[in-house]
Order: C-alpha cells, then structure tokens, then sequence
C-alpha cells in the first residue's frame, strides 16, 4: 500500500512540474546584430588596422552580419593584403555595398569587393579600373605588373565565392567603368541594393556564400550598430595624408627656429616638437622614399653652405629648388592621394627655406661680426666740444660727458665746435675737427 501510495505522489508531481513548463512562455530568441563599417578611405596602414579591429570586433560579438558601406580609390598593397586576410578569416559573413550616391571603387579596394561574401552595388556607384587615378613617376614596368598582380588578386577571389571572371581583366588594365548594371552583368558583383532594406532583403531572399555553402538569414529586424571610429583614431587616420605630414613637418621646424631665437617661451617649442612627433609617425607609415630624404638633408647642407660663402644667395636658391623636390618626392605612394602634391611641395619648400636660409645667414653673419662696447662702441660718432680742445678738454658723445684729445695735425677747437671719434686710448678719446659742410654731417650732429 505504501508503494502505491509513492508512486501516486510520483506522478502527480510529474504531472504538475510538465504543467508549470507548459504554460510558461518560451524565451524569445536573441535579436541578430547587423554591424556597419562605414569605409571611405585610400588604403593605408592606419586604415587597415581600423579595418581589422572593426572584423575582430564584430565576430567576438557574434554579429549575423557585417555590412561594409565602400568607396575607395584604391591604394596600398600592402594594406590590401592584411585586409583580405581578416576577410577570409571572419566567421561572420561581409556585405560590401557601394551604398553612397556616386561612390567609386578602384584599385587595391576591387579586392574587398572580389573577396566579399555578397557584393552589391547602388545604381549609382562605379567599379573604376585599376589605373583610373595614376600616380607621378609610373614606369611602364611597374604598370604592367601591377595589373598582373591584381588580375591574379581578383581571379582567385571570384573564383572562390562563385562569381564569374568575364570582367576583372577590364578592371585590372582597361578604360571602361562598370556601373552597377554592367558589373552584374558581367558577374563581377551578387546585387544590386539602393538603400539599406535591399541588402537586407537580399540576405532573406537570396542569401549568402561562404564556405561554399549558401545560407540565407532574415534581418528585417536586426538590430544595426554603426562601428565609428574613436576621435584618437580619427587623428590617426588623419594625419595619413601626406600633404598635412609635410605642413606639420615645416611647421614644427619653423616653431622650434622661435623658440631658438626667444629662448624661456617654451611654448613655441614644446608644440614644435609634438607636430615634429606626428609627422615622424605618420612618414613612418607612409612609403617615403630615400630620393625624397636625400635631397631634404642636401637642401640644409646647401643653405647652412650660403650662410658661410659670399655668393649672394646662389647656395639658398639651389637649396630652396632642393627642398622643394625633396618634399614633392617625399612620398611615393601608388595613388595621387598618397603622393605630396607639388603645390604643397613648394608652399611649404619655398617658406621654410626661406627662413632657414634667412636665419642661418644672420646667425653667422652675428658670430662673426665683433661686439664693440664701452668707449669702442663710440668709434666714428660725432660729438660736441663742451670745453675748448688745445688739445685736451671734453665733449658730448650722446649724451654722456667724455675727456678727449685732439689729434696732432689740428690745431684747437672752441667749446661748442664738432668733432668725430677717431679711436679710444682707455678711458681718452682721440678725436679730430670736423666742419658742418653736408646736411649729412649736419644730420649726424643733431643727433649727438
């Protein structure tokens, strides 16, 4: 009796923990996470590590999917490189859609386009050729192994995602640019989307690739987070503009000259060195060249050369033409973008080398002329008789009362007659007669 009894109680536990589930409510299934990147930007250094840390970022979150807003020129290679690399990596599937009005893609960033899971393009957007914006001193070799290169680049990324290979030869050399209509026809990109709700859609309907497996995924109400950059970064990304480099580069030189010359400001000085800091870490990161270095180090060489020679300017003027190449050739990056334009080159060259040489010749003008003080100082001034000289007596040198001594060949001065310091014996002044003859003199004298 007593089992039956526990089995009954059993049971009607049973029975009421599968009621207590049963009209509780399910748990609501977690909002999927969009992540935005907004990309329009050359491809640097600094702009790749945003590029990578924003990935990063969204797959530790465990984003549905990350959409990648793109217009770019183009740019460095090598930038190119790593961001393809943390593309490939990402478990979170990458959306790169040409969604602002007339943006352009071009270059090294066909690459991210080629590489995404899903490319699409507003109406309005372009995939431009490889050579669209050609940048100075190009040789006819290192052109044609670059669109070598980037046929390669894009032939295997299409390759991989399924899409077709009609145009990338088009886009690694040719002239023509494929507005969003020609590039889905030639299966370069997945879509086309204008506005944010098309990609979406376009996720629902179609779906994505990766892995070689196609997934669709519905975020009608996903939840988006921009991914913006913090002000730090901004500066960052900022101060990768050649141009601001060298204006930052002369400015802060030109600070430094200030405080050399008002010693104890401190200020000028302190924010001479922090600009001269920002354009060192921004160079360092840029492609400089050795040319462009060289010839900067011989500008200063030629204009500390002026201040030592009797050329009249010869030296400074070949060292201002130096300077002025040297800034324009400082930076040999693959796009105009990441090249010193040459208006800047000769701003910034013309004007600090102008004051260099200006500075250099007065300092060394100032070391080598002799600080004449005292009595010494007085040579070749003219004065007044306060006594009469016969020969000895006093005069009137600006307004301080000295004992003078006429010199053998003259005979007597009367008190009140003009006389011109000849040389000082100590604390005597020899001085001679000099008769008002000239307005010249006349004007000398009244300011005695």
């Amino acid at each position: 009796m007593k089992r039956l009894l526990l089995l009954l109680l059993v049971l009607w536990g049973s029975a009421s923990l599968l009621h207590v589930e049963a009209v509780q409510p399910a748990k609501p299934a977690p909002q999927p996470r969009v992540i935005v990147i907004e990309f329009h930007d050359t491809l640097q250094p600094e702009r790749a590590d945003v590029f990578v840390n924003s990935l990063r970022r969204a797959n530790k979150l465990r984003a549905a999917a990350i959409v990648v807003n793109l217009s770019s020129p183009g740019g460095m290679s090598e930038s190119a490189d790593r961001m393809v690399a943390a593309m490939r990596g990402s478990k979170t599937p990458i959306i790169v859609w040409l969604g602002s009005g007339n943006s352009r893609v071009s270059g090294e960033a066909l690459r991210l386009v080629a590489e995404a899971d899903v490319a699409l393009m507003d109406k309005t957007s372009y995939l431009t050729p490889l050579w669209t914006d050609t940048p100075r001193k190009l040789r006819p070799q290192e052109r044609s192994a670059g669109s070598k290169r980037l046929t390669l680049e894009l032939a295997d990324a299409q390759r991989r995602h399924g899409r077709r290979l009609d145009g990338v030869d088009e886009l690694s050399s040719g002239i023509h640019w494929f507005n969003a209509a020609d590039a889905l026809q030639m299966g370069l990109i997945d879509g086309a989307a204008e506005k944010q709700p098309d990609v979406f859609r376009y996720l629902r309907d179609t779906g994505y690739r990766k892995n070689g497996t196609v997934t669709t995924v519905d975020l009608t109400h996903a939840r988006v987070e921009y991914d913006w950059p913090s002000p730090q970064t901004d500066l960052l990304l900022a101060l990768m503009n050649p141009n601001l480099c060298v204006l930052l580069l002369t400015l802060g030189l030109l600070l430094i000259y200030l405080e050399i010359h008002t010693p104890g400001v401190v200020v000028p000085g302190a924010a001479g060195v922090l600009l001269i800091l920002l354009a060192v870490y921004s160079l360092n990161r840029l492609p400089v060249t050795g040319l462009g270095v060289s010839l900067c180090l011989f500008a200063m060489a030629l204009m500390a050369l002026e201040a030592k020679s009797t050329r009249h300017g010869m030296f400074a003027s070949v060292g201002v033409v130096c300077m002025v190449l040297g800034l324009g050739w400082l930076v040999k990056g693959p796009l105009p973008a990441l090249q010193v334009s040459w208006a800047t080159a000769i701003g910034a060259g013309v004007g600090f080398g102008g004051v260099t040489a200006t500075l250099m010749v007065m300092g060394f003008e100032a070391r080598r002329s002799k600080v004449r003080t005292g009595s010494d100082a007085m040579l070749g001034w003219l004065a007044i008789a306060q006594t009469p000289l016969s020969p000895e007596g006093h005069i009137l040198v600006r307004g301080e009362l000295w004992k003078a001594r006429l010199t053998s060949k003259d005979g007597a001065v009367a008190a009140g007659g003009h006389v011109k310091v000849l040389r000082a014996d100590g604390m005597l002044l020899e001085v001679t007669a000099v008769p008002l003859a000239s307005g010249v003199e006349q004007q000398g004298v009244g300011s005695v």
